[in-house]
C-alpha cells in the first residue's frame, strides 16, 4: 500500500507504508536491539498499552472470607509494627477508617515467639513478613494457632524452590496462603517448582532489595511488569501484590501529598495496565494516613470507589457562579455518598462535554439558573440557584443513590 503526496499540481510522491503508525509504534517497542554493541532492549511483554485489560488470575482466600482475585477490587494491606497492632485494631473499625478498613496488617515477625504477641485480627488478615532465618519448622507449633487465611510472606532466591515447597504445603495444610516475594530474573529457575505448585494458595510481589541491586535506576513500574511477564511466561496466574515502599520511590519525601504521588506513580501505572490484585503504601509510618494514601490512588484509578467523587470545572470564562464555594457547599451535603460521582461545572458550553461519565451533573445554565443532569442527559433547566441543591439533592433521592448521613457523635 502506498500514500500518495501531492505537494504542487505537477509534484505527486508516493510513500510505501508497511503498517498502522500504531503498529509501527508497537514493532519498534518490541523490536530487540539490532546493532552489536548496543544496550539489549528490553524483554517483549504482552501488555499492550492501547488497550486496558486486567490480568487474569486465580482467587485466593484470605481472613475469613476476602477473596482476591480478578472479580474483586483490590485489596489494602497496611503496615503495622507488632507493638501497634492491637492499638491500630481498635482504631481500624472507627470514625477514622469508617468507610476505607484496611483488608489485611502487614506485621514483620523476627522470630515465631512474636506469633503468640498477635491479638485476634478480627475481620481483617495478617500478612505476617518472615524474616529469612525462620524455617516451616519454626512454625509449625505456633502458627497453628493462627486463624486461618493467614499470608505468610518471604523472599525467596532463584536457588530456593524446595523451601518454597515446603512453605506451600505448611501453608496450604493449614488454609494459609504464601506471598512469594521475588526478582523477575529468579521466576525463570522457579518455574519447574511453580508448575509442581500450581497456583492454589499462592501470591507473588516485587523483591524491592534484589531490585535496587539488579536495577539501580529505580524504574519499579518495569520491575513489576517484568514480573508479571515472567509469571506469564511459567504459566502461573498468581495475583499480585504492588508493594510501595522505600526503595519504590522515586523521591522519597515525607509530606502526605508527596507519598501519595509516589504511590500514584507506582501503583496507578500497574493498575492502568491491569496489574495489581493487593496495595500496601509502606513509605507512610502513619497506619491510618497509609490506609487514606492506598484508598486514595485506587479511587483515583477507578479501581476501587470508596468515596463519593466530585468534578468540578469552570469549563471556560463563562463560568456563571464561584466554583469553590459552590463545589464546597455541595460536598458538605452530598459527600457521604459513597460511590457517587457529581460533577459541578461552570457553563453549560463545555461542561457537558467534561463531565460524560459523572451520575449526577450541577451545571449553570443562566446567570442565576441552574441546569440539572442526570448521565448526559439534562433532565431540568434553568433551576433558581438558590433552590439547585435541594432540587439535586432531590434528584439524587429519585434515582436511588442517597443515603442519609450518619449523626455526628455526641
Amino acid at each position: 500500500d502506498t500514500i500518495r503526496v501531492s505537494l504542487t499540481e505537477d509534484s505527486v510522491y508516493e510513500i510505501p507504508v508497511a503498517r498502522t503508525i500504531a503498529d509501527k509504534a508497537m514493532s519498534l517497542w518490541r523490536a530487540p536491539a539490532a546493532s552489536a554493541g548496543s544496550s539489549p532492549a528490553p524483554a517483549a511483554d504482552t501488555l499492550d498499552p492501547f488497550h486496558f485489560a486486567r490480568r487474569e488470575t486465580a482467587t485466593v482466600t484470605l481472613g475469613d472470607k476476602l477473596i482476591v482475585g480478578p472479580e474483586h477490587p483490590p485489596r489494602v494491606i497496611t503496615e503495622v509494627p507488632l507493638a501497634g497492632v492491637a492499638a491500630f485494631l481498635s482504631q481500624r473499625g472507627g470514625r477514622a477508617l469508617a468507610d476505607t478498613p484496611a483488608d489485611g496488617l502487614l506485621v514483620p515477625i523476627c522470630d515465631a515467639t512474636e506469633l503468640a504477641a498477635l491479638p485476634p485480627p478480627a475481620d481483617a488478615f495478617y500478612a505476617l513478613e518472615l524474616a529469612s532465618t525462620l524455617t516451616p519448622a519454626d512454625l509449625t507449633s505456633p502458627v497453628a494457632a493462627l486463624a486461618p487465611g493467614t499470608l505468610l510472606v518471604r523472599t525467596f532466591a532463584a536457588d530456593e524452590g524446595p523451601t518454597l515447597v515446603e512453605f506451600a504445603r505448611v501453608a496450604r495444610a493449614r488454609r494459609f496462603a504464601v506471598a512469594v516475594q521475588v526478582a523477575p530474573e529468579a521466576v525463570p529457575a522457579l518455574a519447574d517448582t511453580l508448575r509442581l505448585l500450581g497456583d492454589e494458595a499462592l501470591i507473588f510481589t516485587l523483591d524491592p532489595q534484589a531490585s535496587a541491586t539488579t536495577c539501580p535506576s529505580g524504574h519499579s513500574i518495569g520491575r513489576y511488569r517484568e514480573l508479571a511477564e515472567a509469571l506469564r511466561r511459567s504459566g502461573s496466574r498468581a495475583p499480585l501484590w504492588i508493594r510501595n515502599t522505600d526503595v519504590t520511590a522515586v523521591k522519597p519525601d515525607p509530606s502526605f501529598l508527596s507519598r501519595l504521588l509516589e504511590g500514584s506513580f507506582l501503583t496507578g501505572a500497574l493498575l492502568c495496565d491491569g496489574l495489581g490484585d493487593l496495595v500496601s503504601v509502606e513509605t507512610e509510618a502513619d497506619p491510618i494516613r497509609a490506609t487514606k494514601v492506598a484508598y486514595n490512588i485506587l479511587q483515583g484509578a477507578g479501581a476501587r470507589i470508596s468515596k463519593t467523587e466530585f468534578v468540578a470545572c469552570p469549563s471556560c470564562g463563562r463560568t456563571l457562579f464561584d466554583l469553590q464555594t459552590t463545589t464546597q457547599r455541595i460536598r458538605a451535603q452530598t459527600g457521604h455518598l459513597k460511590g457517587v460521582k457529581l460533577a459541578i461545572m461552570g457553563c453549560i458550553v463545555n461542561g457537558p462535554g467534561e463531565m460524560a461519565d459523572a451520575d449526577f451533573g450541577y451545571v449553570g445554565g443562566a446567570p442565576g439558573k441552574i441546569n440539572l443532569y442526570v448521565g448526559k442527559q439534562c433532565v431540568q433547566y434553568n433551576i433558581p440557584a438558590a433552590e439547585a441543591d435541594a432540587r439535586l439533592i432531590a434528584l439524587i433521592k429519585e434515582h436511588g443513590k442517597w443515603v442519609e448521613p450518619e449523626p455526628e457523635p455526641a
